[in-house]
């Protein structure tokens, strides 16, 4: 199960560091299939001093080749707001208001915000900075016959996953190239590793794009990817990219 551990630096007020806040969360992953009502989001703090946040959770789409979001009412979190001692958990339940989607995927964002501490004096004519921290993490509304996370409580052929259908094109915008990629699967892709190369291996690779996390692709969306400065758009090759972090590169088609 993957977890994210965020480090908060928080302000420095008059000169003075106050406590770091360190948040775990998990899972990162989220989804809600078409049998569930809900999944459940920990919450932990590794810190020394209370953290409280706020738990959102807004309408994702990609138009315009940007991510937009959007108050929905399809999905809750409860409670929305939490007050985490110092080495406590807490837990978040992600629920489902409605009936599931019909045979597709919707998508959410999960949005926690740091509450600042208001007891923490600010001192007059004092420059000071307060930083305050954003988790974000994606969630994700299984229609009837579509999953793409294994569950212990259920055996299925890994085989039969629900696959994202992506296709690329070069496109010139403004003088600057770009990557275009649209989805018309049912399911998202999440790029990571993606490089050019005449076999799915990135140790062989002509052009690398990008060795980690590229982004999201939304199903029935499309995403655009800017290339390195000063790098021109590769010719020949296929294209690569994860789809999950421990399975192999795939081509995706032009």
């Amino acid at each position: 199960m993957k977890k994210l551990i965020v480090i908060a630096l928080l302000a420095l007020m008059n000169g003075v560091s106050h406590a770091a806040s360190s948040v775990l969360v998990w899972p990162i992953f989220q989804v809600i299939e078409a049998d569930q009502h809900g999944s459940a989001l920990w919450l932990e703090n590794r810190g020394g001093q209370p953290v409280r946040l706020q738990i959102r959770v807004l309408a994702w789409q990609q138009q315009d080749y940007r991510d937009r979001y959007a108050d929905q009412r399809e999905v809750v979190a409860s409670p929305p707001f939490a007050t985490i001692p110092p080495q406590q958990r807490q837990l978040v339940r992600l629920i489902r208001t409605g009936a599931p989607p019909q045979e597709s995927e919707q998508a959410y964002r999960i949005i926690l915000d740091e509450i600042p501490d208001a007891d923490v004096p600010v001192a007059k004519n004092s420059a000071g900075l307060r930083l305050q921290m954003r988790y974000v993490l994606p969630l994700f509304l299984d229609g009837q016959g579509i999953w793409t996370q294994t569950r212990s409580d259920v055996r299925r052929d890994p085989t039969t996953a629900s696959q994202p259908q992506l296709h690329w094109q070069w496109v010139t915008q403004q003088g600057k190239t770009v990557l275009r990629i649209r989805n018309t699967g049912k399911v998202h892709a999440r790029l990571s590793q993606v490089f050019w190369g005449r076999e799915p291996d990135a140790s062989k690779a002509t052009f690398t794009l990008a060795k980690g996390f590229l982004g999201y692709v939304l199903a029935g969306q499309s995403m655009q990817f800017p290339l390195p400065p000063g790098k021109p758009a590769p010719s020949g090759g296929t294209l690569y990219a994860r789809l999950t972090d421990n399975g192999p590169a795939v081509a995706l088609s032009p």
